[in-house]
């Protein structure tokens, strides 16, 4: 230990003595570590696992019915209201929901303002809230499919009344009124994996959630990705007819449930068949979460490629950094030389490099991790759509801190190795 005090105070009398070389050595380093910790935030949270304890039992259900001869045999992740009811009707699942995303402007109702907000809906069933396990802070769901009842999340419930508990409070959605029965804690879903279509997966958690019927009766347009094979006039006019704008998901929590989930699904598409509909060339799909969002390409290949980039780019750091150390080194021979002449052994000389490397690599992971949410930032300038997507949490600093201190070693092992190479006769004439 006291070896140890003494070769970290050696160091910092060194980092001291040629400052301005170490913030250079420590920013080359810090550079190419902070570009590439940025990088794995966004890859890291691309490829999360959003509901990890039971990503296994929720499935994503699409099915292979279309209503005109010669479909096209690409998967459809919507479905028709008529089928979505028919998926709703199951007595297999322990959890199912339909849904569709809808856009509106609210308000207090009691308000003597007249400022109106823009809300994203998720017109959707009360399975939602346990397959999700969306966290309530107040109330519960709504008891009547046709009921004028919303849950409110935690940011709108902020937004619109300031906070607290408002259940029972009503208001105002494009020109009509809704009763306030449930309002969410804070609840963030990276990625959001009950909507990855469309490139959404990574947008912010619904602000409303309401009845799916209602939501049609209220005419919400539909904001997602849809077809139709025939004149629809209206949302609601999508009952009974042959619009596609519904996604389904059943929460499955054994195998057996599963392969009668299966055996459902492909019974129904086989009594569609016979009612005149025809079927695609796929089979009725049930994919897990992961699965589900591997489906999606909702990490783009693109940042993979990126990563292999910045990977290089921190070793071609990791080079000049070793090159700096190395003239360093070669350029402070004599003083190694001075001190192995009155005693010191080599492998002191190689201890207190690999202290002074320690020291390095510390100062290189804090300016890293500034470098790191820089760039992340940067990042999320440029491509809006990673907005939400990525932060720097414990684990990622804990990553970056010994990345750091690799890279500071890697650096200064050759340096070193040749300094204590060298022999003493020639250093000291």
């Amino acid at each position: 230990m006291e070896m140890f005090q003494y070769y970290l105070k050696l160091s910092m009398r060194n980092l001291k003595r040629n400052r301005l070389f170490f913030i250079l050595m420590i920013s080359t380093l810090a550079l190419g570590v902070g570009v590439f910790l940025a990088n794995i935030a966004i890859i890291k949270s691309m490829s999360n696992d959003p509901i990890p304890h039971k990503s296994d039992r929720i499935f994503n259900l699409s099915l292979n019915i279309w209503p005109n001869e010669n479909p096209s045999a690409r998967i459809r992740e919507t479905m028709r209201y008529d089928d979505a009811m028919h998926i709703l009707k199951n007595d297999i699942a322990t959890n199912t929901l339909v849904h569709y995303q809808s856009k509106v402007y609210m308000r207090d109702i009691d308000s003597k303002s007249l400022t109106r907000y823009g809300a994203v809906v998720r017109a959707t069933t009360p399975g939602f809230f346990p397959l999700t396990e969306a966290p309530f802070a107040h109330g519960g769901v709504w008891q009547d499919d046709h009921a004028k009842q919303i849950v409110l999340s935690h940011h709108m419930n902020e937004q619109i009344f300031g906070g607290g508990n408002n259940v029972g409070k009503a208001v105002e959605i494009d020109g009509k009124p809704f009763e306030v029965v449930g309002i969410l804690k804070p609840w963030n879903v990276k990625p959001l994996y009950y909507h990855a279509t469309t490139r959404q997966a990574f947008g912010l958690v619904d602000d409303i959630f309401a009845p799916i019927e209602t939501a049609m009766d209220s005419e919400w347009a539909i904001h997602v990705q849809s077809s139709a094979t025939e004149r629809i006039d209206s949302v609601s006019d999508n009952r009974g007819k042959n619009g596609f704008f519904i996604q389904a998901f059943v929460q499955l929590d054994t195998p057996e449930q599963k392969r009668a989930m299966q055996e459902y699904i492909d019974n129904y598409s086989q009594h569609r068949k016979a009612q005149g509909d025809f079927l695609r060339d796929n089979d009725n799909r049930l994919l897990d979460v992961n699965q589900w969002l591997d489906h999606q390409g909702v990490v783009d290949e693109r940042m993979y490629a990126f990563a292999i980039a910045t990977s290089l780019f921190l070793a071609v750091c990791i080079f000049n950094a070793s090159s700096l150390l190395l003239a360093r080194y070669h350029s402070g021979r004599f003083e190694t030389g001075l001190r192995r002449a009155i005693g010191a052994r080599i492998k002191d000389v190689f201890y207190q490099g690999l202290v002074e490397s320690l020291l390095i690599g510390l100062c290189c992971a804090v300016v890293a991790l500034v470098f790191g949410w820089v760039f992340l930032q940067l990042s999320t300038t440029l491509f809006p759509r990673l907005a939400h997507t990525s932060d720097i949490d414990a684990q990622l600093i804990v990553f970056g801190i010994v990345i750091a201190l690799i890279t500071s070693f890697i650096s200064m092992v050759y340096p070193l190795y040749r300094s204590c190479q060298t022999s003493l006769s020639t250093t000291l004439k």
